[in-house]
């Protein structure tokens, strides 16, 4: 499942992922593109809940035991509920501080347990078009071959195309951002971006191109990803 997942990062990204090991030392990395980790001997597998708030990007969780994609919410929300969960964290240690008079390196390690009230992860449940038809294609060249490395790479230059026509399209459409965006229903007819997944595929590509896309097209007024999925969805 790592090398799977490998084959669609960059060389970079790709140097800084890495397989699962039976060591006690190999623990979540917020810092690793792609990272496999086991579960303990019960048969459970916890998170570190403060390491994914303050990782640089969005956790992705795929247990291959139960077939089951489990996401946080995309980059511009993770990094809302990051500052967020910061603002909080950092008003706990002054209280704490000022009531006990307590030193800063004692604060925090009493206070690594701290978890605002965040929904963390959502369950995947939209449908798509642009990876299941890439699956059912890719599985019927024969394996071994280069076919498969070929027919992967013209993959993600398509997506990687289209999130830049997206980019574009919005650029066009707001005079390189200095208007608001107010045509989601045109692009995803225009583009053939209507079906969720597609376009939240699409989407994140574009998000990773050009950093601060999501909260661009959705203005200044600060949308969770369940109510962004309702306009979306709505449009």
């Amino acid at each position: 499942m790592v090398h799977t997942l490998c084959l669609f990062l960059t060389p970079t990204e790709q140097k800084c992922s890495r397989l699962a090991n039976a060591s006690d030392s190999f623990k979540y990395d917020s810092g690793l593109f792609v990272q496999g980790l086991l579960k303990d001997a019960t048969g459970s597998f916890v998170l570190p809940f403060r390491q994914i708030m303050y990782a640089p990007y969005p956790t992705t969780h795929i247990d291959v035991d139960v077939n089951t994609v489990k996401q946080m919410a995309p980059c511009h929300e993770h990094i809302y509920n990051q500052q967020s969960y910061m603002s909080q964290e950092l008003y706990t240690l002054q209280k704490t501080a000022s009531e006990e008079d307590m030193i800063p390196e004692t604060v925090i390690h009493m206070d690594e347990s701290f978890t605002p009230d965040l929904n963390i992860f959502q369950d995947v449940m939209h449908r798509d078009t642009l990876v299941k038809s890439f699956l059912d294609q890719i599985f019927q060249l024969q394996s071994g071959l280069s076919l498969r490395s070929i027919f992967l790479a013209q993959f993600l230059l398509l997506l990687h195309r289209k999130a830049q026509t997206v980019i574009k399209y919005i650029e066009d459409e707001t005079q390189k951002g200095k208007k608001l965006f107010k045509s989601l229903r045109n692009l995803k007819t225009d583009l053939d971006l209507a079906v969720e997944g597609d376009l939240s595929i699409v989407m994140a590509m574009a998000e990773k191109l050009k950093p601060g896309l999501h909260s661009f097209i959705f203005g200044k007024s600060f949308y969770t990803s369940v109510q962004e999925r309702d306009v979306l969805m709505s449009l």
